[in-house]
């Protein structure tokens, strides 16, 4: 463990059922949300199933970790799953009563497993808090009580609480049914199993610091944790007397990224913005290297400003309709044009020089990344190791101010970026098969063709403007397309040389080498797109 001096801990072997009925439960607003699926949720019933026929009748669910800082409420650091999932299955077994006319002995199961009086606002809550997202669906599931009619209390709402009680509930019926006349004996048993039977090993940390630190030595091994699970709990650890402040940094930064701590998009967040700081850090490396480089409480809170500083920056390369683009007119056509493609191995430099470039500066490294994405898509080998590094490397240049303009990212990256003759050679022979990245292509050969300034700017209203065509058709019938060989007739289809777009009033561009179906053949599509290729290498140029 990170420290040799932690807080008084209470571990006590309890029934799962026992946990809920004792205390309210809270899970805190940055922990991840309910994750359980339906894979997830049936193991637990059969797990469940097959030590409730035994004859020791018990099961063991694994430890829990808790943390209380006010009397009788606990909150949750590791074990939400299996807490909501339990009471999901209590609220199952109450239906199951309810449904069969029984409101008494359903009114006991909510009353001492589902829900707990509020002293100040006087109504029944829930005795599991859950976040933001899932505590509606949660008070949802409790709420849908069935008629006795036997109608169904859950309903098919997709989500993933909703279809959990869905599942105990078919599960339940089925024990129902099987039990007969005896149907409310099994229903009490059940009862009895998860209270005393379903056992976990409940750690009660005084200090929620150390609570973390405990969390984390326990899971070191067993099941697998998101590198953002593991990061949160050791920085967390780590804050102590800061603890408030650090999470409500790691807060600020998943309501910046409008994501929730289990998405993949903020270990990647994560990832990118260490790579632009240290260097290019593989997912499965970069707790460890975060680990061993992040070891006080300062180190702690420094990073946490870090995640909730860069935050935003990261959100406006997921989306061009983030503010930082929608308030800076000449930057957000660059920022169209090059999110587009859908690449991350420039966003490490993106991050950094959005912290150090000027708005200018910062647009003419825009400029210059759609200019070596498109030398990169075209020759290949852009989403590769080497040229991920190479822009990590960058980044971190960038980051420590040793380069401080355009033309020093250039030169930390001029070894990845295709050469002229290597983009025109394979310009020249390319097919695309991505119908956005033909029509930008296409698009920007247009402007280039009519002498346009910065050719390779395509906003999204221009793109949305125009269809892709095809002179030699998809689907061509070889009786029709003589001038093609039948066994290669679809390989010239997907050619650039082939493509075109068309505007609204049914115009094609570009215009130029476009000839008659009559003479459309593979030596056309050839000639054609080598002028292409000609005017690609003007459009997108190596150097800024």
């Amino acid at each position: 463990m990170p420290t040799s001096t932690v807080s008084p801990v209470t571990i006590e072997l309890e029934g799962v059922g026992h946990i809920l009925r004792d205390r309210r439960l809270d899970v805190p607003p940055y922990q991840r949300g309910y994750a359980w699926e339906r894979e997830q949720v049936e193991d637990f019933w059969w797990d469940l199933r097959a030590a409730f026929g035994a004859a020791e009748n018990q099961y063991f669910l694994g430890t829990i970790v808790l943390t209380s800082l006010s009397p009788g409420t606990s909150t949750i650091i590791d074990g939400q799953q299996r807490l909501a999932t339990t009471l999901m299955m209590f609220t199952a077994l109450r239906n199951a009563f309810l449904r069969r006319g029984d409101s008494e002995r359903g009114n006991v199961i909510e009353r001492q497993y589902i829900v707990t009086p509020d002293l100040r606002s006087g109504e029944n809550v829930p005795r599991l808090s859950l976040t933001a997202n899932d505590q509606p669906w949660l008070e949802y599931a409790i709420s849908k009580r069935p008629s006795s009619n036997g109608g169904p209390a859950a309903t098919n709402v997709e989500e993933p609480l909703i279809s959990a009680l869905r599942f105990f509930e078919d599960r339940i019926e089925d024990e129902v049914k099987n039990a007969g006349h005896h149907w409310d004996e099994t229903l009490f048993q059940w009862v009895e199993f998860l209270e005393h039977g379903a056992r976990v090993i409940a750690v009660d940390v005084s200090d929620e610091a150390d609570a973390f630190l405990i969390f984390e030595t326990l899971n070191a091994r067993g099941r697998a944790l998101t590198v953002a699970d593991l990061l949160k709990n050791y920085l967390f650890g780590l804050a102590r007397t800061d603890l408030e402040t650090l999470q409500e940094l790691w807060l600020e930064a998943l309501d910046s990224l409008e994501a929730s701590a289990d998405e993949e998009i903020f270990t990647t967040f994560v990832r990118h913005l260490w790579s632009s700081m240290r260097g290019a850090t593989r997912e499965r490396d970069l707790y460890a290297r975060m680990k061993a480089a992040i070891s006080s409480k300062d180190q702690a809170m420094d990073f946490g400003h870090e995640l909730r500083d860069a935050a935003p920056r990261y959100a406006a390369l997921l989306s061009t309709d983030h503010p930082l683009w929608r308030e800076q007119d000449e930057l957000l056509p660059l920022a169209e044009t090059l999110l587009r493609f859908g690449l991350e191995q420039n966003r490490p430099l993106l991050l950094a020089a959005m912290s150090r470039f000027s708005n200018d500066e910062l647009a003419r490294l825009l400029r210059a990344l759609v200019s070596w994405s498109v030398r990169g898509l075209i020759v290949g080998g852009i989403g590769g190791g080497s040229t991920e590094r190479a822009y990590a490397e960058a980044a971190v240049a960038v980051s420590e101010r040793r380069v401080t303009d355009t033309a020093g990212v250039f030169e930390e990256l001029s070894e990845v970026i295709p050469s002229d003759e290597a983009f025109r050679a394979v310009f020249s022979t390319k097919t695309v098969n991505r119908t956005r990245l033909a029509k930008y292509l296409l698009i920007a050969l247009t402007h280039e063709e009519e002498g346009e300034r910065d050719a390779l700017i395509v906003p999204e209203v221009e793109e949305a403007a125009y269809r892709l065509r095809y002179v030699l058709p998809r689907k061509a019938d070889p009786d029709e397309w003589t001038n093609f060989p039948p066994e290669n007739i679809g390989q010239g289809v997907l050619r650039l040389g082939n493509q075109y777009v068309e505007d609204a009033e049914g115009e094609a561009f570009p215009a130029e080498a476009l000839l008659d179906e009559a003479d459309w053949s593979p030596d056309a599509i050839a000639d054609r797109q080598e002028a292409l290729a000609a005017m690609a290498v003007e459009i997108w140029p190596r150097q800024p």
